[in-house]
């Protein structure tokens, strides 16, 4: 507990155990805040007249930053005592604490239907963003907040202003920053002008939110409008030359998504540049880094995802402490759904086996936890429950009640939720609602049940109908926990297929399927429709079965030239980052057991790289200054692979190589290497992605070859 502060005032408080209370309804309705930024000094000077709810005697206690000091707190013209608290958060775990500023509000009141309170504070907000761990990006730069001559963010973990927390509140904001600056926010920008030393900008926040973010930098903005929304571009100057490309996705996309989700719910959406790494998206604005921003990076998992929060998340709230469905659906939506519709079932197909590889990489029994617990992403596990698992769970969720009723209820969602906050329990309702059926037996097995399913063919036969047609006989047994399920199943005949759906209720169960040719193969969830635990003999090869092998080794030529060495160093030095129990090997290893290995440098200098080559069988040819891959060839000075074979000894672990057929090359890309993570091949010129794919896994998964006794 913090020391009392003696303010005088109208009245004094009698003691703190009588003051400890806050009324459940109390609630802040608007800010109408004041803030000057000044980067040089990492400072904030602010004054926040808050609008709430509430009745005399009531105790208030609002949140603010432990780093901001309070220069006085009025209510109806007088000034009025206040004590102070610090307390750990447990909110984020990123966040090192906060400070509740308690006070009580005399017992006779001005009347009115609102509470006015005027708080002036200022301080030092300093936390300088420090850069995630891990192979690869899961989560922005670290930071609770950050006010200097690189950038401004303030955001949630910040604290810096005045907030109950779960107030959705309206705001009006005054920003003023040095000449040269510009502040962004939610809302609509109403003003703007720039004198000699400052510039200042007005934002009007109409739509309710629960916390308000403000970014400011040495932007250069452009700007359109499409159907009166204003779409805008906040730039450093250096890269003016991309913020079209950005305006014109954005449009692209509001567009799209609108035809989906409904009206758009704010009057802009701007994309601005970040200061550090970041992919975050926000009421009316996302904040991506400088270095996406720079690569004009507008696909739908990146532009587009942060699009579809205007909707999910940021209009639509989920409660932290109550689980977060926010990502997994804007996930499914924008990362998938968008790829359904553009690119066909082929891609789609292998978006949802990539989605089930994730889960089933990254997350062991040991780790794994209810879709309902999912708060928000921290490492690779909760990515991959939190997205991808959840995103799966949507699907399959479409699948049992059908297009038209599966987007009926979101659009229903939106409409009844905007402005307030929506939890599984609410989500369920909505979609019972819209499909008339009922689903507790769903969201139990699928959002708070904990793990996934295994399945398997126990057995399969044939036999001839004495009529026509054949009968196959099919067993399917689930370990473990048993689901209740609808999977597809698609048997290949003599000549086509013949695909059905068979629903499975118990631990075991035979059924009978008829079809009216000879069967040849049968084959269960054969395109990734439902949620299941994948063998790593079941996935293709990828640079990403290597990273999550608990047995792995790298393999370097002791002899690799420097200039070729130099080249690789960034990625060799990101692995030894991790302080991992990873093994260094040389070209002088005899043999490789039952490990994944990855093996960098020119074929020529690290023999290694041409014997996991073989391992890909025809598909891949290695040639002296060439490499064919599914039949086409690369060469060049300028060309640079990377590729994946299963071990056909230890077909659970991969081989994997990395090379360019100069040491310029690699040059600036193996910096980038475990960003691509998810294709057994991958063919560079220039550094640039020219070519991509995947290889069969070494086992058919769930499929079964039928033979006619």
């Amino acid at each position: 507990m913090r020391a009392g502060v003696a303010i005088a005032g109208a009245w004094i408080f009698s003691g703190l155990m009588s003051l400890t209370v806050q009324a459940a309804d109390v609630t802040i309705r608007h800010h109408e805040l004041h803030v000057e930024l000044r980067p040089e000094s990492h400072t904030i000077i602010a004054r926040d007249t808050i609008r709430l709810t509430g009745h005399g005697g009531q105790v208030l206690h609002l949140r603010l930053n432990p780093a901001l000091e309070i220069d006085e707190i009025v209510l109806a013209d007088a000034v009025i005592p206040f004590w102070e608290e610090d307390l750990p958060s447990a909110k984020n775990k990123l966040d090192a604490g906060t400070r509740t500023i308690d006070l009580q509000l005399p017992e006779a009141l001005p009347s009115s239907d609102e509470i006015r309170i005027h708080i002036s504070y200022r301080g030092r907000i300093q936390d300088a963003p420090t850069a995630s761990p891990g192979l690869r990006f899961v989560r922005p730069d670290r930071t609770l907040g950050y006010i200097g001559a690189e950038g401004i963010y303030l955001t949630s973990e910040t604290s810096w202003y005045p907030e109950i927390p779960g107030s959705l509140a309206t705001f009006r904001v005054t920003a003023v920053v040095p000449a040269g600056w510009r502040a962004v926010t939610h809302g609509q920008e109403v003003s703007f002008t720039e004198g000699e030393t400052t510039a200042t900008s007005e934002w009007n926040v109409r739509a309710r939110t629960e916390a308000l973010t403000l970014a400011a930098n040495r932007f250069v903005k452009r700007a359109s409008r499409w159907n009166g929304i204003e779409i805008a571009a906040y730039v450093f100057p250096e890269d003016e030359p991309v913020a079209d490309q950005y305006v014109e996705a954005t449009t692209h996309y509001l567009e799209w998504y609108t035809n989906l989700l409904g009206p758009y719910p704010f009057p802009k959406f701007a994309v601005v540049e970040n200061f550090f790494p970041s992919g975050i998206g926000l009421p009316s604005f996302t904040l991506l880094g400088s270095r996406v921003m720079k690569r004009g990076y507008t696909q739908p998992y990146s532009l587009g995802h942060e699009v579809v929060h205007s909707w999910l998340g940021n209009s639509v709230h989920n409660h932290f402490g109550m689980g977060n469905w926010v990502e997994g659906l804007t996930t499914y939506l924008a990362n998938y759904y968008y790829d359904e519709r553009t690119e066909g079932e082929d891609t789609a197909r292998a978006h949802r086996k990539r989605m089930l590889m994730e889960y089933n990489l990254y997350v062991q029994p040991a780790d794994d936890y209810p879709v309902a617990d999912f708060h928000h992403k921290e490492t690779r596990v909760d990515n991959a429950i939190g997205y991808q698992k959840t995103a799966l769970v949507f699907h399959m969720l479409r699948r049992e009640l059908g297009d038209r009723n599966f987007f009926r209820a979101i659009r229903a969602l939106i409409a009844s939720y905007s402005g307030g906050y929506a939890d599984w329990p609410q989500l369920r309702r909505v979609f019972e609602d819209a499909s008339g059926k009922e689903l507790s037996w769903f969201f139990d097995q699928w959002v708070h049940g904990r793990g996934t399913l295994h399945l398997r063919i126990a057995q399969a036969h044939v036999e001839r109908d004495p009529r026509t047609g054949y009968w196959v006989s099919l067993t399917v047994k689930q370990e473990g926990t048993a689901y209740r399920l609808g999977v597809p199943v698609v048997v290949q005949l003599a000549q086509g297929e013949y695909p059905t759906r068979v629903d499975i209720r118990g631990n075991a169960q035979t059924m009978a399927l008829w079809v009216p040719a000879k069967p040849m193969r049968v084959q269960l969830d054969p395109a990734y429709d439902t949620f299941r635990r994948l063998d790593r003999q079941a996935m293709s090869p990828i640079l990403n079965a290597w990273v999550t092998d608990q047995r792995r080794a790298v393999l370097l030529s002791s002899t690799t030239p420097d200039p070729e060495r130099e080249g690789l160093q960034p990625a060799i030095d990101r692995i030894r980052s991790q302080h991992d129990d990873t093994a260094w090997l040389d070209e002088r290893a005899a043999l490789i057991g039952p490990q994944s290995v990855l093996a960098m440098g020119l074929p020529q200098t690290n023999p290694w790289v041409g014997r996991i080559l073989e391992w890909c069988g025809p598909e891949v040819r290695l040639q002296e200054q060439s490499i064919t891959i599914q039949g086409t060839t690369y060469s060049g000075d300028h060309v640079a692979v990377l590729v994946n074979c299963a071990n056909p000894d230890h077909p659970g672990h991969v081989g994997t190589v990395f090379f360019g057929f100069s040491p310029n090359a690699v040059r600036g890309l193996s910096r980038l290497l475990f960003f691509y993570g998810w294709d057994s091949y991958l063919v560079f010129e220039n550094r640039k992605v020219v070519a991509r794919g995947s290889f069969d896994p070494p086992m058919n998964d769930l499929t079964v070859t039928l033979h006619e006794p």
